[in-house]
């Protein structure tokens, strides 16, 4: 007899793969284990004999894929986060198939946490550019930190400026290093940065290329603070306003959330939830900072003085502000609209 419903774990890694799958009573079937490639894993999921197929497997390199060469053999297909899996991450028995096992029920129990994908290719090309972008702006982020702290280890203390990392100042601290090695491998740091230089600035512009067709990062812009790349990062990594429903949603994604703990008799303490996106977060910062160093006045000032004036705190008054600004841009996205500072920085937020 045929189930009405299976509920299907696969644990994926680049060699191997390992499916289990429950009925609605709870029964388990499997363990299986096989090669990864796209016909086994639509051999194993076409032998499961259900009315309805539901599928969870949690993020990482090979979901995407996974869930593209599935799409026509289940009716649903959910990657969850891993880091809410204690099931697994914290089980005595740690293999495939207990995982597999495990992903299936907590499936069928309705308590995995479900993690966004890309709607199309044209998206996921997006969300990967933003990616690298940010990958390689970190790199040339380390090896400038590298050659200051290999400079400073041998007496270079005074290095007030990004004269350093530049072509035509680089040379004045080269010349003070008193071992030929250590002004050889400086050099060498140096031929590093210049080269992740033009990879960033390749990488930027394929951003902004792939960026071109979606129409409401030009009005992102009209925000204070908001640049080119804070408006591509976010609309890449945001993917698509729907999918939250709520702001306080969207504040918990950008790492702007607020969590409460308590124990007993203890007075609640709230604190900013650490789940979350940091590179939202460092977004909206940047706005905020730019925002706020321009000599004239505007908006983004307008809302910060405000809740200042509320809260008679400035780190509250910052987040507040912060939350705002994304607040702004996911409200202009999800309501297809033009920019109105009126409209979208109006009342000052009372999330802290």
């Amino acid at each position: 007899m045929q189930d009405s419903t299976a509920y299907i774990g696969l644990d994926v890694h680049s060699r191997t793969c390992t499916v289990a799958w429950m009925n609605e009573e709870g029964t388990c079937r499997g363990p299986s284990t096989f090669r990864t490639s796209g016909e086994n894993l639509r051999r194993e999921i076409s032998a499961v004999e259900a009315d309805e197929k539901v599928l969870t497997l949690e993020e990482g390199p090979l979901s995407f894929w996974t869930a593209r060469v599935l799409d026509s053999l289940v009716d649903r297909t959910v990657v969850c986060d891993p880091r809410e899996n204690y099931l697994i991450s914290r089980s005595a028995r740690k293999d495939d198939e207990a995982d597999a096992k495990s992903l299936a029920r907590l499936l069928r129990l309705g308590e995995v946490k479900e993690v966004y994908q890309p709607e199309n290719d044209r998206r996921a090309l997006f969300k990967q550019a933003a990616g690298h972008y940010t990958d390689i702006r970190d790199q040339q982020r380390a090896l400038k930190q590298k050659i200051k702290a290999r400079l400073k280890r041998w007496g270079l203390w005074d290095i007030p400026s990004a004269d350093v990392y530049s072509k035509s100042g680089r040379s004045e601290y080269l010349e003070k290093l008193s071992h030929d090695r250590i002004r050889t491998q400086v050099e060498s740091l140096y031929q590093l940065l210049d080269q992740t230089h033009e990879e960033k600035q390749k990488a930027r512009r394929e951003m902004l290329e792939l960026g071109q067709p979606y129409s409401e990062i030009q009005e992102f812009q009209k925000i204070p603070g908001i640049g080119p790349i804070g408006a591509h990062l976010f609309d890449a990594i945001i993917q698509t306003p729907h999918r939250f429903s709520t702001k306080q949603q969207l504040h918990r994604y950008c790492k702007l959330g607020i969590e409460s703990k308590s124990s007993g008799d203890r007075a609640t303490q709230q604190q900013l939830d650490d789940a979350g996106h940091g590179e939202l977060k460092n977004i909206s910062y940047q706005a905020f900072c730019h925002a706020r160093g321009e000599e004239e006045s505007n908006e983004i000032d307008t809302f910060y003085e405000a809740s200042l004036r509320r809260t008679n705190n400035k780190t509250h008054a910052r987040l507040n502000t912060q939350r705002k600004i994304v607040e702004s841009m996911w409200a202009l996205w999800k309501n297809d609209a033009c920019y109105d500072q009126k409209k979208l920085l109006g009342p000052a937020s009372s999330a802290a």
